[in-house]
Order: C-alpha cells, then structure tokens, then sequence
C-alpha cells in the first residue's frame, strides 16, 4: 500500500520472519524545505550488502540513513548514527 506523512511517502508493508516483525518501503521521498518532494531515492547508489548467519543481506549505507534522518528532523537518530560513524572511522 502507498503510505504518506507530512515528511515522508513511499509503498509500505510489513510481514513476518520466523516471528520478527519485518518492515519494507520502496520508492521511498522524503518532503524538501519547499514543500516539494524529493525524487525516490536511487537504492543502488546507496545499497551495500552485508552478512547475516550466511545471508548476503541488502542495507542502506549508514551515511544515507544519517542524511535522511536529518531531513526528517529525526536529530536524535542521526546523532547516534553520526558517533556510530565517527567511532568506526567513516
């Protein structure tokens, strides 16, 4: 389904793993200081794979995610991401 705040839209759903509650959005926007939206984001740009019990497992790269949460006014996360960042070197 197409789900939409005043600072984010993008297609939503949920199902669960072995009991874990999994969530995926696709063609995710984010809203822009004008008002405007943002283009979805480019995945593949951001997209690096890491391992998870053997599975090659799709993320975001945590220099996305910490951009993104200070779009979103999300300054709390973005703060943790940014120590994570700093304390691993980049």
């Amino acid at each position: 389904r197409f789900s939409s705040t005043d600072k984010i839209r993008s297609h939503f759903g949920e199902l669960r793993i072995d009991g874990v509650k999994v969530e995926i959005m696709g063609d995710v926007q984010k809203r822009l200081p004008d008002g405007g939206w943002e283009e979805p984001v480019d995945v593949e740009k951001h997209r690096k794979f890491i391992q998870v019990e053997g599975m090659r497992v799709p993320v975001l790269k945590l220099e996305y995610e910490y951009r993104a949460y200070l779009i979103l006014g999300r300054k709390e996360r973005a703060e943790i991401l940014e120590r994570y960042m700093c304390k691993k070197g980049g």
